[in-house]
C-alpha cells in the first residue's frame, strides 16, 4: 500500500458494510449518525476514547480506514528499505536511489489533477479498490522477478512508475474521503492520526525489513508487502462513504478550471501549497539517501541504516501524537514554521554528527519536527477546502508537495556523487530552516493560522 501522510500517496475507502449499528443502506454516512458516546457500545468495543487525542476514533468507518491502511503502510516500508538497500549494495550508485523515487513520483505529478477532479465526480470506492488491487500486483511481480534473479533496474524503475500511476488517482481520493469520514470540527484530529499510522508504520516496517533481511533475504520483504494488501482491501470494502456531490453537466476539464482558480485565488491556500512544495523538496531526500548515509558514512550496514530509518519513525509518531492532542488551536502557523526551522537544525546536525548514536537521536528529534509541521500543514489546507472542491483542493496541493519529493530525490542525486551525501543533505536543511525562518519574518497571514 502506498503510504498515507506526507511523504506518499493514498489508501482507502469505505462502503458495503455493516456500517454503525443499525445503519442500513440508503440511510446518510456513518458519521452523522453517531454522537459523542456511541464508541463506548460500537461493536462491543467497550472502551472510552480519549476526547482528544482519539477522537476521531469515535467514527467506526474512520476507524476501520486508519486500521487498514496502518497494516498494510507497515508492507510498503518493509518492501521500501529492502529496495532501497538491494539498489545501493548491486549498484552501488546512489544516483538510482533518487531516480526510483524520481519514476515513482513523475507519475504523480502529471495525472494527480485529473486524479482530483476524478474523486469529486466518480465512486470513491472503486477508484480506491481498483488502485490497491493493481499496486499489490506490482508488489507481486517485483517478488517473482527477485525470485526469478531477473529484478533489474530497469524492472525497479518500470513498477515504480505503474506504481506511482495507480497512486496518482487514488491519492487525492483518499484525502478527501479521509476527513469525509468525520465532522468538520474532527479533522485536524483525524489528519493528525492518519500522519500517526503512516509513521508508526514507518518506524515498525523498517524493523521487520532489518529482520527479514538478515534472517530470510530480500524476497520475503515482497511477499509481506504482498499480504499487507488485503488489510487495506477489506476496510475499503467495509467503510461507510458518503456520496459524492453532484455536479452537474460540468465537464471533467472544466472542474480542473474552478478548482485551480479557486486554489490561485486564495492567498491562504496558494501559500499553503507553495509552501508544502518547498518543505517537501529540501526535506525528503533526506529519507531517500539514508542508505548512503548508513553504508558510506557512518559505516553501519543495513542493520544501521534500519535504525536511522526507525529512529526518524519514532520521532515521527511522538510529533504525530503531540500534534493530535492539540487539534484546532490559534496560532498553529506559527508552530507549523518553527517546527520547519527545527527540521532543518535538527538534520543538519544528524548528517554531519558522524556517529550512529548521535545521528539516530538527532533524526528523532527531525522526525517529530517533520511530522509536526506537515500534519499541521496538511489540516490548515483540509479546513480551508470547501466540500465541493476538495478533490481538487487536495490533488493541487498534493501535486506540489508530492512533486517537490522527486525534483528534490534527483537534484541531491546528482550532487551526492560530486559532493557527498552530508555536504548536499545539510545544505538542503540549512536551506529549510532559512526559507522556513524568512517566512515567519514576513508572511503575517500564515502567522496568524
Amino acid at each position: 500500500m502506498e503510504r498515507l501522510d506526507g511523504a506518499r500517496g493514498p489508501r482507502s475507502p469505505d462502503r458495503r458494510g455493516l456500517p454503525a449499528r443499525g445503519l442500513r443502506r440508503g440511510h446518510p454516512p456513518a458519521h452523522r449518525r453517531e454522537r459523542p458516546g456511541d464508541h463506548a457500545r460500537d461493536r462491543g468495543l467497550g472502551i472510552a476514547l480519549s476526547p482528544g487525542f482519539l477522537s476521531a476514533f469515535v467514527f467506526p468507518s474512520f476507524r476501520r480506514l486508519w486500521i487498514g491502511a496502518f497494516l498494510s503502510s507497515i508492507g510498503t516500508w518493509t518492501q521500501d528499505v529492502a529496495l532501497s538497500w538491494l539498489i545501493h549494495t548491486r549498484i552501488g550508485d546512489p544516483f538510482y536511489l533518487g531516480l526510483r523515487t524520481f519514476a515513482s513520483e513523475l507519475p504523480l505529478v502529471t495525472f494527480m489533477l485529473v486524479g482530483g477532479a476524478q474523486a469529486d465526480r466518480v465512486d470513491r470506492r472503486r477508484i480506491l479498490l481498483v488502485s490497491q488491487v493493481f499496486q499489490m500486483s506490482m508488489a507481486g511481480a517485483l517478488g517473482v522477478l527477485y525470485g526469478l534473479e531477473r529484478l533489474g533496474i530497469g524492472a525497479i524503475l518500470v513498477i515504480a512508475f505503474l506504481t506511482g500511476l495507480a497512486q496518482s488517482q487514488s491519492a487525492p481520493t483518499y484525502q478527501a474521503t479521509l476527513t469525509s469520514l468525520v465532522p468538520h470540527d474532527h479533522i485536524p484530529n483525524a489528519v493528525a492520526l492518519n500522519s500517526l499510522q503512516f509513521n508508526l508504520s514507518r518506524a515498525i516496517g523498517p524493523v521487520i525489513a532489518g529482520l527479514l533481511l538478515a534472517r530470510v533475504g530480500t524476497g520475503a520483504c515482497f511477499a509481506a508487502n504482498v499480504l499487507s494488501f488485503v488489510a487495506v482491501i477489506v476496510a475499503i470494502a467495509r467503510i461507510e462513504l458518503p456520496p459524492v456531490a453532484a455536479l452537474g453537466r460540468e465537464s471533467l476539464g472544466q472542474s480542473l478550471k474552478a478548482g485551480i482558480r479557486h486554489v490561485v485565488e486564495s492567498p491562504i491556500l496558494s501559500a499553503l501549497t507553495l509552501l508544502g512544495a518547498t518543505a517537501s523538496l529540501l526535506a525528503f531526500p533526506l529519507i531517500t539517501f539514508l542508505p548512503v548515509l548508513a553504508g558510506d558514512v557512518l559505516h553501519t550496514g543495513a542493520p544501521g541504516y534500519s535504525l536511522l530509518l526507525t529512529s526518524l519513525g519514532v520521532g515521527a509518531i511522538a510529533g504525530a501524537v503531540t500534534t493530535a492532542h492539540r487539534g484546532s488551536v490559534p496560532g498553529r502557523g506559527k508552530l507549523m514554521l518553527l517546527a520547519f526551522m527545527a527540521c532543518g537544525a535538527a538534520t543538519v546536525g544528524a548528517v554531519l554528527s558522524g556517529r550512529q548514536w548521535l545521528a539516530m537521536a538527532l533524526l528523532a528529534a527531525a522526525g517529530f519536527s517533520l511530522t509536526t509541521a506537515f500534519s499541521t500543514l496538511n489540516s490548515l489546507v483540509q479546513e480551508h477546502a470547501p466540500n465541493e472542491l476538495r478533490g481538487r483542493v487536495l490533488s493541487i496541493f498534493g501535486l506540489a508537495f508530492r512533486g517537490g519529493m522527486p525534483v528534490g530525490s534527483l537534484v541531491a542525486g546528482g550532487l551526492v556523487n560530486a559532493f557527498g551525501a552530508p555536504a548536499v543533505l545539510a545544505a538542503f536543511a540549512s536551506a529549510l530552516f532559512l526559507i522556513a525562518a524568512a517566512i515567519r519574518l514576513r508572511n503575517a497571514r500564515l502567522r496568524a493560522l
